[in-house]
């Protein structure tokens, strides 16, 4: 999840003083909606990773890569909230003042995450797709490479440090936070920020298209095995690539937002009202792709559908009990 400006016109660094942020009536209720569906989906996917963790049935490899993912989203969206949302909100900001009182430094982190989560989210979405391709391709081998440990190991560290090389392509931090005489301050460098921007325009388009290209290979291939097939026996199969494709039509959608964005900072094609208010409609824009991943298992698988209802159900059975007693 990133955030684009409408366009960088100053060169210097300017430092905004986070305590005296105001705030508008549209932000208030713009946050109130992403809290009503936020902390339902967070919970959610929260619940789908435990459940998949715990769960025998879930031994396939393709769900050690959705663990990856589930746990990855939780990541990107709490990070939302500690890098830019909370300090949309004056009475809020001495929640991120605390955390930079007691990790100093640590603000400026987060405030840069936001673009490594950025690449990482290519690359989580191209394994669950890539994953499937493999199955096509290496029938008999696939399951035993993505089972091993240290495949896995080698190929999560790999991305990792992937998604963290495109930041030396600017120079030096986006954003410095600190506490200064008490009050707590964010130095924006707009000349770094105009470079980081420029790279993020560009992995938006490379991404949008690999991520595309990847995604209806595999459709047109797993259509293409399952010709003639019997459902029974092609549906484990089919299930998992429906996953993966959905999950990649999710993650291009807000690819082709981004590269809209990217472009709106060179050509002015938004109208007013939507650069005004681009901050928070790019919040929404994450939301969708980071949030999804659960709604795709709910929809597509019926292990996680049953096996997630009947562990409410049985806590909610275990209350009621608590209670009578």
């Amino acid at each position: 999840m990133w955030i684009v400006p409408a366009r960088i016109i100053m060169s210097q660094p300017f430092t905004v003083y986070l305590e005296h942020v105001s705030i508008d009536t549209t932000t208030e209720i713009l946050t109130i909606i992403q809290l009503i569906y936020g902390v339902p989906s967070l919970l959610l996917m929260i619940s789908c990773f435990i459940l998949i963790s715990s769960g025998k049935k879930y031994g396939n490899s393709f769900y050690s890569l959705v663990k990856f993912d589930l746990f990855t989203n939780i990541c990107v969206y709490l990070n939302t909230w500690i890098a830019i949302r909370i300090e949309m909100h004056p009475s809020m900001v001495s929640i991120l003042k605390a955390i930079e009182e007691t990790v100093p430094g640590s603000l400026t982190i987060f405030k840069y995450i936001p673009y490594f989560f950025f690449h990482l989210h290519f690359w989580t979405a191209a394994l669950l797709t890539t994953h499937r391709l493999s199955s096509i391709l290496l029938v008999h081998s696939y399951e035993r490479f993505w089972s091993a440990w240290y495949w896995k190991l080698l190929i999560f560290t790999t991305l990792i440090i992937c998604s963290h090389l495109p930041r030396y392509l600017w120079d030096g931090w986006l954003y410095e936070v600190y506490i200064i005489n008490g009050e707590l301050i964010c130095i924006n460098f707009p000349v770094a920020l105009h470079q980081g921007y420029n790279v993020v325009a560009f992995f938006s388009i490379v991404y949008a298209v690999l991520n595309l290209t990847i995604g209806l290979s595999a459709a047109c291939m797993v259509t293409k095995k399952f010709e003639g097939v019997s459902f029974s026996k092609a549906s484990v199969a089919r299930k998992l690539t429906k996953i993966s494709i959905t999950y990649c039509a999710a993650y291009t959608s807000e690819m082709l937002w981004s590269v809209f964005n990217s472009a709106n900072t060179y050509f002015d094609i938004l109208p007013a009202f939507f650069v005004e208010f681009n901050t928070n409609l790019l919040v929404f824009a994450s939301d969708l792709f980071t949030l999804s991943l659960p709604y795709i298992l709910l929809v597509y698988d019926s292990n996680i559908k049953s096996d997630l209802f009947q562990t409410i159900k049985s806590s909610n059975t275990g209350t009621i009990a608590v209670l009578s007693n």
